[in-house]
């Protein structure tokens, strides 16, 4: 594995590079600087493939191997990309239909990486060749420490004729014959029956409503085709190269494709994670990524494989990160769980596509602030006294699954918005509350966890429902949002929410009541009828008291969303305080067997979503990791190590007990500065290690 890799730093530091855009000259100022700067790894030829083979019988991997040996010689470990996601430009002169088909048939063009279709057989012959000669050339390397495929698969759909009959044998997989794909995807309605194989077609542009369940196959089958050839292009490998570890980058909470599936058939997780500096919840964002990649891991290394030094090209505003913050967020990244903190890229283009995008090495070249920021990371991240699988430990836990999400964007309503969103947002809370949290899907077992979360989990199983019931009862912790257990893994409806979690819950969803996003400006007076008619409210505000401890009664407010409930076997802990729903539950809690089971009807604004998300885990007997924090404080323990991440301007004092050593004695507390990381250590070495005295 690549943490046991012989002479591997503690975390790999470094960027890709396209020494294939640069002269010999450059080149070799290149390799010095990054010896400045710390890199102990690059990853080389993503985009390399015309370069590689110029022409279809031209070859020149030459220029590649004299790279990898110099870096070698540098002390610098090489990822090796197989260049595949974007094809040369002679590949279409083979095979016209090489071009990706959109789904209003329209075939699109070359001029730009990733347009062509998976299922073009021009393209998986020509693959195998090059993936074949780099896994013979450069198998077995002491400078190759990790194969990375690809790179972000999945942005471009494929609908031409070649897809649409790979989709078929997909669907004759999964269901054996036409008549239960009929019963699954509900064709009785509209009259849409199909009597042969002929006749189901991928979800292209159509007159109206397409059938849910064809959308959600149509999902599973193009996140299966893409893994089809990751595993494709990791075989050609593993047949060169048995020993090497293989991985890609993913792209956070990606919705095209089911990282959980994908994570299963990689060595190693890769992550490429952006957030927008000017956004004061950016620290969320990358710390959601962090936790979801090292939950897709699943104790398999974790690379963050591509950030941004500073500001990134795509947006339509590309604001800079801030001084210091670059390093934050490095360090944040490793502190939950990354082995290795990777930039896109080591220098800033001249020419292409992404000229504007930052880069380890800017335009102006090395030297300033930003290239200090660059080497003192550098140097931070080679002093860390970490284990390369130290954990994280959480005891709190949040469902995803794909399906699910991809169930609740196929359904056309109850609600339209972003099908991930409740899932962001009760990690927010979790995070504003330095609570440590896990992503778990349905399968994995929940019995290390107090408190599991269901963000609008759409899709439920009957299976998925009785491990729930099993943990409630051991003495787990379930908290279940609005929009949970609506249909089954068909995307029939279940005979009314929260479907098989009903009995757990103790509660019935009578009605779903989306809100509308803003108050509609009310008619004018004279409009004698249309002035006098009320219509619903975006949000309102709850009655009640999160517990019986409660001294007081805080104002709830929620907005967007809300559910008509009935309870058949649980306690009212909040009611809906105005409105149509004026009285009716809003907030319940369900003893069963040793633990608990809460169902949150509403859409519960950010403020009171983070008191009653403290006052969750507090029940379920979860601590954060360090208890009364500052303001824009982020504490994180991994293995041995304590990262404390001050997010805000201001310097901040922080109580971190006793069992605690930093760069200076400590009696109890410890002063971060303004947007910096401190990391402290535990007197004792983590087992089977020797603590450094440097």
């Amino acid at each position: 594995m690549i943490d046991d890799h012989p002479g591997r730093p503690p975390v790999w530091y470094g960027a890709d590079y396209y020494p294939e855009q640069w002269d010999e000259r450059t080149i070799a100022q290149d390799i010095g600087l990054m010896g400045e700067a710390g890199v102990t790894l690059v990853t080389l030829g993503v985009f390399s493939w015309a370069e590689l083979q110029p022409m279809p019988d031209t070859w020149d991997l030459d220029w590649l191997d004299g790279i990898i040996t110099r870096l070698g010689d540098a002390g610098i470990a090489v990822d090796l990309a197989t260049p595949t996601a974007s094809v040369p430009a002679w590949l279409a002169d083979l095979d016209p239909e090489l071009a990706s088909v959109d789904a209003s048939g329209l075939r699109r063009t070359g001029g730009t990486r990733g347009y062509h279709c998976p299922s073009s057989p021009t393209y998986k012959a020509a693959v195998r060749v090059i993936v074949e000669r780099l896994a013979a050339r450069f198998g077995g390397r002491a400078e190759v420490v990790m194969w990375h495929v690809g790179n972000e698969f999945g942005p471009t759909e494929c609908f031409c004729t070649r897809c649409a009959e790979a989709f078929r044998e997909w669907l004759r997989r999964r269901y054996r014959d036409i008549d239960a794909l009929n019963e699954a995807w509900g064709t009785t309605f509209w009259s849409l029956r199909m009597s042969d194989w002929r006749q189901v077609m991928p979800p292209r542009v159509t007159t109206d409503f397409h059938m849910p369940g064809r959308l959600v196959d149509w999902s599973r089958f193009h996140s299966d085709l893409l893994l089809e050839q990751f595993m494709t292009e990791r075989d050609l490998l593993r047949s060169g190269d048995p020993s090497t570890p293989i991985f890609t980058n993913f792209m956070g909470l990606y919705p095209k494709l089911d990282y959980w599936a994908w994570a299963d058939q990689a060595d190693a997780v890769g992550n490429d994670c952006y957030p927008d500096p000017a956004d004061p919840r950016a620290a969320r964002i990358g710390a959601f990524d962090s936790d979801l990649m090292r939950s897709l891991a699943r104790g398999k290394p974790f690379l963050q494989t591509e950030q941004a030094v500073s500001a990134v090209q795509w947006r339509a505003v590309n604001t800079p990160k801030r001084p210091r913050q670059f390093q934050l967020w490095s360090m944040q990244t490793v502190a939950r769980g990354a082995s290795g903190v990777l930039q896109f890229q080591w220098r800033a283009s001249v020419a292409g596509a992404e000229t504007f995008h930052s880069a380890m090495v800017p335009h102006a070249g090395p030297g300033g602030e930003r290239w200090a920021e660059v080497v003192e990371l550098g140097s931070r991240i080679a002093g860390l006294d970490l284990a390369a699988d130290a954990p994280v430990d959480a005891h709190v836990a949040i469902v995803l699954d794909w399906s699910s999400l991809w169930a609740r964007r196929s359904t056309h309503g109850p609600d339209d918005r972003e099908p991930d969103a409740e899932t962001r947002r009760w990690h927010a809370g979790l995070f504003e509350n330095g609570v440590a949290v896990d992503f778990i899907a349905p399968w994995h077992d929940l019995s290390r966890y107090r408190l599991v979360v269901l963000p609008s989990l759409f899709l439920v199983t009957p299976d998925f429902a009785a491990a729930l019931d099993r943990y409630v009862a051991d003495g787990g912790h379930v908290v279940a949002t609005y929009l949970t257990g609506v249909v089954d893994e068909r995307v029939h409806a279940h005979p009314g929410a929260p479907g098989p979690l009903t009995e757990m819950l103790g509660v019935r969803v009578q009605e779903h009541w989306p809100l509308p996003d803003r108050a509609v400006e009310p008619p004018p007076a004279s409009a004698r009828v249309s002035a006098s008619i009320v219509v619903p409210a975006p949000g309102g505000t709850l009655a009640g008291s999160w517990s019986e401890r409660d001294p007081g009664r805080p104002v709830v407010t929620y907005s967007g969303f809300a559910e008509s409930i009935t309870v058949t076997d649980a306690s009212v802990v909040m009611t809906f305080a105005g409105g149509d729903l004026a009285g009716k539950p809003a907030i319940t809690r369900r003893g069963h067997g040793l633990g608990r089971a809460t169902y949150v009807a509403a859409r519960i604004d950010e403020a009171s979503l983070i008191e009653l998300v403290g006052r969750l885990v507090d029940d379920a007997g979860v601590q954060p990791t360090v208890p009364d924090l500052p303001p824009g404080v982020e504490a994180v323990r991994r293995g041995g190590l304590l990262f404390l991440l001050n997010h805000s301007d201001a310097p901040a004092s922080v109580s971190v007990g006793s069992g605690w050593r930093g760069p200076d004695d400590l009696e109890g507390s410890v002063d971060v500065p303004g947007r910096s990381t401190l990391v402290l250590h535990t007197e004792q070495a983590p087992e089977g290690r020797e603590r450094k005295t440097t």
